[in-house]
């Protein structure tokens, strides 16, 4: 796994990322320009989203919202969390695609673009790839220390909401903290910057003692964060997991009542139909 590759390997796999974006992506200042212009709102915003990628983003969100019959939340950690995003003063855009780029392999992301030293209103972003969600091997093998295996049990839509989950968690965790955001965008975010100014100069060292400290700074601070969101994304697989046969049953029990309804409206048309 990822984690476990040396630190070596690990900055190398970051520098074919860092050269992917520089050849096929928007620069940082124009991401932050763009985000500014449209971060009139708060919350989820979901206007980079295409109409299909909006289409299956519902679908995603009716999985998040699922109540049983009696209108209990199928999903309740899943569910705060989402609200807690949803309803927070910061911007968080999300980002539905499909790679199958070497550099984009990641199942998900969570970036903060722009960040407000005051605390008060963070831009971020988070990003599902669905192509490397559908492609994750699940078996023994993709099990983490504590057991899980993630996506296990789960269908194509559920794989994709526990991803949602576990960037979610990153959201709620880093937005909601001003000194967890200052340390990352400190640590993180600005170190990545820094290797991709160099990189375009081609001034790239990771050897010098400097740089070394600030990458290995990075690297811990993302083995904490990441670490935490791990938790949640495992109580969001057991909530879906659980919650799996209820919403088979509700989606029956949806469609009993749509099929009575269009039965009701025949046998009306056809009595209506029937009067001289």
């Amino acid at each position: 796994m990822l984690r476990r590759l040396s630190l070596t390997v690990a900055h190398l796999l970051l520098l074919a990322l860092l050269v992917y974006q520089i050849n096929g992506q928007e620069t940082q200042s124009q991401k932050i320009e763009g985000a500014s212009r449209q971060a009139d709102s708060s919350g989820l915003i979901t206007s980079r989203l295409s109409r299909k990628e909006l289409d299956l983003w519902k679908e995603m969100e009716r999985i998040v919202f699922a109540e049983s019959v009696d209108g209990r939340p199928l999903h309740p950690e899943l569910r705060n969390l989402w609200e807690r995003v949803e309803t927070s003063n910061h911007a968080v855009f999300i980002e539905i695609k499909r790679s199958t780029r070497t550099s984009s392999c990641t199942a998900g992301s969570f970036a903060i673009e722009r960040f407000d030293p005051k605390g008060e209103k963070h831009i971020a972003a988070i990003k599902l790839n669905l192509s490397s969600i559908d492609q994750a091997h699940v078996g023994p093998s993709s099990a983490r220390d504590n057991g899980f295996i993630p996506f296990q049990g789960l269908s194509k839509k559920e794989r994709y909401v526990e991803v949602l989950g576990h960037e979610l968690a990153h959201a709620d965790h880093i937005l909601t903290d001003p000194e967890c955001a200052r340390k990352v965008e400190e640590m993180v975010e600005k170190t990545n910057e820094i290797l991709l100014s160099q990189l375009s100069n081609r001034r790239v060292n990771l050897l010098a003692p400097e740089m070394n400290r600030r990458l290995s700074r990075r690297d811990a601070l993302l083995k904490d964060l990441e670490e935490q969101a791990e938790e949640m994304e495992y109580v969001v697989w057991r909530e879906l997991t659980a919650g799996k046969g209820v919403r088979g049953s509700e989606r029956q029990r949806v469609a009993d009542k749509e099929t009575r309804r269009q039965g009701d409206k025949e046998t009306r048309r056809q009595e209506g139909a029937s009067v001289p």
